[in-house]
Formats: C-alpha cells, sequence, structure tokens
C-alpha cells in the first residue's frame, strides 16, 4: 500500500502570500479574492505554475481558467 503525503490546499498558499505581500497588495488580493468567490461561490482556488525560479500564482477556475 502506497502512503500519500498530504498535499497543501491552494487555499493556503493564497493566504501566505497575502500575509507575506503585507501591504496595500496583501489587502488588494484579499479584496479580489472575495469577490471571485462571492461572484461564484463553486470556483476552484487554484496554485499554479510553481517551479525553481518561481512561487507559482493563485488561479481561480470553474470549466477553465477564470483568472489569475
Amino acid at each position: 500500500m502506497k502512503s500519500s503525503t498530504p498535499v497543501e490546499p491552494a487555499s493556503a498558499f493564497v493566504d501566505e502570500k497575502i500575509k507575506e505581500l503585507g501591504d496595500w497588495r496583501g489587502k488588494t488580493l484579499a479584496k479580489v479574492r472575495a469577490i471571485i468567490h462571492a461572484a461564484d461561490p463553486e470556483i476552484a482556488e487554484e496554485w499554479k505554475w510553481a517551479k525553481a525560479t518561481s512561487p507559482g500564482t493563485p488561479v481561480w477556475s470553474h470549466g477553465g481558467v477564470v483568472c489569475t
């Protein structure tokens, strides 16, 4: 039987990014995030395109990418 390592949910990465920014950019990201979820409660929050040279980007999708 394989043991699976729990994967941190994308929302935790977005929370961390908001906290990390800490200034108007973090506040703006938090507001935009709230607007997105209010507009579509079923939208999926994802963290994509992370690699060694980039920490990744928050992405919201519902049947395809809606916004980043």
